[in-house]
């Protein structure tokens, strides 16, 4: 059996009606131009800094696994306990007192918001048909005042 090579993103299931479009290349691209980005590799680096400090790990796997195991709970509608969430809260405070972890808290969300940006372009994309502009991308809703042209 021969080795395939990597897949490519095709779009359009028959050839004859619809065209083929080869995203692949595209998003190497943009792949490429976020892992030559400043922030995104100081992100990724404050990251594995966190990764190798077994102390951080450690104390961040215990409070998500209480944080889990209390949602859990809840989900089957037990109450938690004021001691459970007493516990809960002398945890999440000594964890997130060490800069280690904070720091991995700051970086993951520095990369979670890049990709939501990314995620509201491309869905932005599909839904006007069209490249979005920042006034499609600026939230709706509420107002800032009459005669602000932002509506």
């Amino acid at each position: 059996m021969p080795l395939l090579s990597a897949p490519m993103l095709i779009i359009g299931a028959d050839d004859d009606v619809r065209p083929r479009l080869d995203l692949g290349e595209k998003i190497r691209e943009l792949c490429e131009a976020l892992l030559q980005d400043d922030g995104v590799q100081s992100a990724r680096d404050r990251i594995e800094q966190f990764l190798q400090n077994p102390d951080a790990t450690r104390s961040y796997a215990k409070l998500a696994n209480l944080n889990d195991s209390l949602h859990q709970k809840q989900m089957q509608g037990e109450e938690i306990t004021e001691a459970e969430g007493r516990e809960f809260e002398t945890l999440r405070e000594e964890v997130m007192s060490n800069p280690a972890v904070q720091d991995f808290a700051e970086a993951r969300g520095t990369l979670q918001e890049i990709e939501n940006v990314i995620m509201t372009y491309v869905s932005k994309t599909f839904e006007t048909g069209r490249v979005p502009t920042e006034r499609d991308l600026a939230p709706r809703g509420g107002s800032c005042g009459t005669g602000c042209g932002c509506h």
